[in-house]
């Protein structure tokens, strides 16, 4: 899922303009940011950021930066390393 610190409205838009796939959660307390560490250094916006959580709740890994081009590709073979880890443990 996305979190973002924009209004549902404008969610939607970006939602639309991009085709997005997976639901966005709109933080406009900055609540859940806050809680990720994810705001810039002046405290101002939020970064990109990615986090990946396991089954049980808990941070698997983080991306502190995100390029767009191929992102997707290494955080879905992040998760298949994982599950192939975890099927031979």
């Amino acid at each position: 899922m996305g979190i973002s610190a924009d209004k549902p409205d404008i969610q939607l838009k970006f939602i639309e303009e991009f085709g997005l796939t997976f639901p966005m959660i709109s933080d406009s307390s900055k609540e859940i940011i806050d809680a990720y560490g994810a705001r810039d250094v002046l405290g101002i916006k939020a970064n990109r950021r990615t986090f990946l959580v396991g089954p049980d709740g808990r941070i698997v890994r983080v991306w502190p930066t995100v390029e767009v081009e191929g992102h997707a590709e290494d955080v879905l073979s992040t998760v298949r390393s994982l599950r192939a880890e975890e099927a031979t443990a």
